[in-house]
């Protein structure tokens, strides 16, 4: 007869989980005879259930709301140019109006930030302004023009040691009156910014923003998405009115998104998701998107902007069941493994999966030793501490664990459950361990398969100096109540 165990009393967890109102469990303890059980009934009283999920508050990519954007990308440059000009650095650049900046020898100094409005008298003429930055910087460069005119805009970097300027990025939109925009994360150095009319003559207002506080950039377009850090929030800035910041989120199938963004006091943040066809408004909350690849955008609903403020942005993902009724659940605290079942409890569940109670094993040594457990219709799961002590046996609780008849196997988050009214049975033709049945066993789970991978006991392996190396993860309970039953 296997002694009782003092883990079950004093490492378990002491709080047990309830069920709907006015349900009973059964516990059955083992007697003497080990395929004998005694069924006692355990009433659960009502006003006991606290949940971290709230199901119905859950929503799917038809709950949110359609949004009307289009996307604000910077232009793929379209009209060819030089790759190179030469300058010759001994003509002074000008630090205001005493030189026609018409060529880059003559360009006016400026600074990122600053608003520039001029004007071009001539088709095809030219104007240049040069500016200087110390470290990385994600530049923005945007242009608007008179409606009758057609002008480009051309960024260069300075090879000091050639005397060139070497073309980088531009905005060329065709059309009159049409916006240029430009953006990109430039390294320390000099850079020459040109406006030629392609078309036309008359006035010009270019826009400057400098951004070097957000190591993401540049993020602002789907092929350019952030990654993330599951569970861990992210810091960013949105450093112009140009800005739109994108974080890519792969959902897997029973993946729930658990979605926070903090928007920074005094600015009108907004965060839009793209599931690859539209756009959607999306709030903070838990969302059970169909698998896929999902765009987080965060942008400014009025202009304001900030390199120096920060906004808040967090992803946490989990696995689990494809079942609305599995909603009582044990969980580490990353939630990298979620134990669920049902109020019937009749189902149950680890990281999605449905738990398979079966499991047969040969140890070739000491005798070809056989195990074999078989699932039995009636047999349950124990999710009390008072079913603990009865059978002997465990609430459900996680660990690192190596299996020392699998190679030293090593599972992460493993669940631990206890299961009464079973059949477990070890035999050998050839050893001292021959005959041994249980109707309780408490198994160690795979989290990413919910197949069973080892019976810490009854296991007359471990019993008789056999080391089963394993470490308990910190847990959490939702949906409990202290133990009703003394």
């Amino acid at each position: 007869m296997r002694k009782k165990r003092v883990m079950a009393a004093v490492l378990a967890v002491i709080m047990g989980l309830s069920l709907n109102s006015g349900a009973a469990s059964t516990v059955y303890a083992q007697e003497a005879d080990n395929d004998t059980t005694v069924i006692q009934p355990v009433d659960i009283t009502e006003g006991m259930q606290q949940g971290i999920v709230d199901y119905s508050s859950i929503k799917g990519i038809a709950d949110l709301d359609a949004a009307n954007f289009n996307g604000q990308e910077a232009n793929v440059c379209e009209r060819t140019t030089e790759e190179r000009l030469d300058v010759d650095l001994t003509q002074p650049m000008a630090a205001n109006d005493d030189y026609l900046n018409n060529e880059p020898d003559y360009a006016y100094f400026m600074e990122l930030g600053d608003e520039i409005y001029d004007s071009v008298t001539e088709e095809l003429e030219q104007r240049w302004y040069v500016f200087s930055i110390e470290q990385s910087t994600k530049v923005t460069l945007a242009m608007v023009m008179d409606e009758q005119v057609d002008f480009d805009l051309y960024l260069f970097q300075l090879n000091g040691e050639e005397s060139t300027i070497n073309f980088i990025s531009g905005s060329a939109t065709a059309g009159n009156g049409e916006a240029e925009l430009t953006m990109g994360v430039l390294d320390a150095g000099i850079y020459f910014l040109g406006v030629e009319a392609a078309s036309g003559t008359g006035s010009f207002l270019m826009y400057s923003y400098a951004g070097v506080n957000d190591s993401r950039e540049m993020n602002d377009s789907t092929d350019t998405a952030s990654s993330y850090t599951n569970n861990s929030k992210m810091t960013a800035t949105i450093d112009s009115p140009f800005d739109e910041d994108y974080y890519k989120v792969v959902i897997g199938e029973n993946e729930v998104l658990e979605y926070t963004f903090d928007a920074p006091v005094g600015y009108d943040y907004d965060v839009l998701v793209y599931d690859g066809s539209k756009y959607y408004t999306i709030e903070n909350g838990t969302y059970r998107l169909s698998q896929g690849t999902y765009y987080f955008i965060v942008l400014s609903n009025d202009g304001s902007y900030s390199d120096n403020v920060y906004y808040g942005i967090k992803f946490f993902k989990y696995k689990l069941a494809d079942d609305w009724d599995a909603v009582f659940m044990w969980y580490t605290p990353d939630k990298s493994a979620v134990f669920q079942f049902n109020a019937e409890r009749t189902k149950f569940f680890v990281n999605g999966h449905a738990i398979d109670f079966t499991y047969s094993k040969t140890i070739q040594s000491n005798g070809n030793i056989y195990f074999n457990l078989y699932h039995k219709e009636e047999q349950n799961v124990v999710l009390f501490q008072s079913e603990a002590m009865a059978a002997w046996g465990e609430v459900p609780f996680f660990i690192n664990y190596q299996a020392p008849f699998s190679g030293w196997s090593s599972y992460r988050n493993a669940l631990v459950i206890t299961v009464f009214n079973t059949y477990w049975r070890v035999n050998s033709f050839s050893s001292n361990y021959d005959g041994l049945t249980s109707n309780v066993a408490t198994l160690v789970i795979d989290s990413n398969t919910g197949k069973v991978v080892d019976v810490m006991t009854p296991n007359p392996l471990y019993d008789n100096g056999v080391v089963l190396h394993w470490t308990r993860v910190n847990g959490v309970q939702a949906n409990y109540n202290y133990d009703p039953v003394d």
